[in-house]
């Protein structure tokens, strides 16, 4: 029987219902269904090239990867980590794992970057020197423990570490605990860690002692490489306090990190207020598909081979396969939703037809359609009306229709468009285009 993180090639209609879910590909996967984009996203730049270069040659780098949601940035970092693991020992983790979303801050952050590494060092055996992990302890001790905890040494660790395993099992054990409370328990004043936050300058410093200690456990030629990944789908205000407000706390943690980061927050005035405090800004760009107003381009093909390198190639119509790719708009995780979508519903068979990916194409246009929407928490000197939101869907796709290529706007209004993706930036030549399904959205409600 397969295993859930290995992938066969579809063959059947439950094949393409296994194969084609919107999950970045993992290592061992890799091999198999792996397909290059650069071309048809910029050919003048390869993104995971350049973070290599920009580890090489910068000590604690850190690095932002900027695009779209579903546009295949995870798969891109698996596929960096495998390319560099002779240099690097990652310590990857999605923020979604680690925290509520709609609560993060960057003072869990660095709370749980702290505790991530410290995991990895004793996943990897490493000997950590405990004159360097006992101010850590302290530190911690005093803030976390109850008076009777501490006197009596009655704590014991969580999440799989005991006070058995020495110093580095006990100080994980603790920030196990902490971390436990940020992720199940993150609204409450009353915790030890709404203690913490108000001391991030003394978070800080602990995440920087707790590197410094596991560098000395590190096998030689080795560095440490933190990947914090999914921060792509933070909130509009959230992005703003994580990137914006609080620069300092994630460009303070020295070893060498990535973050992925919103794409909207470079559709911002306030892009210059933390884009230069970082060593590089990387961009993976959209597929580009097509070219205003119906052009085909090298993307289409790219796509097309994505597809049909985990299905196969009789298990779906040309014009329906050709419908997908056309209307997706080269957004990777919308190509394998409507897929999925076309494979489970009740008429389902193979080959899928026009009909069936059509079905998945309208399921998706409501989805996209409902994400045109105010914040709830709304953006200084942003829109008034969601009637502004499609006033200006509206103008980009009315110039796409007349052949040509709407210009960047750095306003509110493009950054809740581009997070809902009913506006993708095709950032090789730095243009913007309404989502092929939007744009058949404002022609159904007669805006075009």
């Amino acid at each position: 029987m397969t295993s859930r993180n290995q992938l066969e090639k579809a063959k059947t209609l439950a094949d393409i219902r296994r194969v084609c879910r919107a999950m970045p590909l993992t290592v061992s996967q890799m091999e198999s269904f792996f397909v290059e984009t650069d071309s048809a996203r910029d050919p003048n730049q390869n993104a995971r090239k350049r973070i290599s270069e920009t580890l090489e040659v910068t000590p604690d780098a850190r690095i932002l990867l900027y695009g779209h949601r579903g546009c295949g940035k995870s798969t891109e970092l698996n596929k960096l980590l495998s390319e560099i693991e002779d240099r690097f020992i990652p310590v990857s983790f999605s923020i979604m794992d680690e925290m509520q979303i709609v609560a993060a801050r960057a003072e869990d952050l660095v709370l749980v970057i702290t505790y991530r590494i410290l995991k990895t060092a004793q996943e990897h055996g490493m000997p950590l020197k405990d004159k360097l992990l006992q101010p850590v302890l302290d530190f911690f001790s005093e803030t976390v423990l109850s008076e009777t905890e501490c006197r009596d040494g009655t704590f014991k660790g969580g999440g799989g570490f005991s006070t058995e395993s020495g110093l580095l099992g006990k100080l994980a054990g603790l920030l196990f605990q902490i971390t436990s409370e940020i992720k199940y328990n993150a609204h409450s004043e009353e915790t030890s860690t709404a203690k913490l936050r108000k001391r991030p300058a003394d978070l800080l410093a602990q995440a920087n002692l707790v590197i410094e200690a596991v560098r000395s456990g590190l096998p030689e030629n080795k560095r440490l490489l933190v990947v914090v990944e999914d921060m792509d789908k933070l909130d509009l205000k959230q992005a703003r306090d994580m990137f914006v407000r609080n620069t300092n706390l994630l460009t303070g943690i020295r070893t060498d990190i990535i973050y992925t980061i919103p794409i909207f927050l470079f559709h911002s005035p306030e892009v210059n207020a933390f884009k230069h405090h970082f060593d590089d800004t990387v961009n993976l760009p959209m597929i580009k598909v097509m070219e205003p107003p119906e052009k085909i381009t090298a993307g289409f093909e790219i796509v097309r081979k994505i597809v049909l390198s985990r299905i196969r190639e009789e298990l779906i119509e040309a014009e329906a396969l050709d419908l997908l790719i056309r209307k997706t708009g080269g957004v990777l995780r919308h190509v394998f939703d409507v897929l999925h979508e076309a494979a489970v519903m009740t008429t389902a068979k193979v080959p899928l037809t026009r009909e069936h990916i059509q079905y998945g194409l309208n399921q998706l246009r409501r989805e996209l359609s409902l994400q045109i929407a105010l914040p709830f928490d709304p953006l200084p000197g942003g829109p008034e009306s969601v009637e502004q939101l499609y006033e200006r869907l509206a103008q980009c796709s009315q110039k796409q229709q007349n052949g040509e290529k709407p210009g960047l706007i750095s306003d509110s209004i493009n950054q809740i468009l581009i997070k809902s993706c009913a506006m993708v930036e095709y950032n090789g030549e730095r243009w913007i285009g309404v989502h092929p399904l939007i744009s058949d959205y404002l022609k159904v409600l007669g805006r075009l």
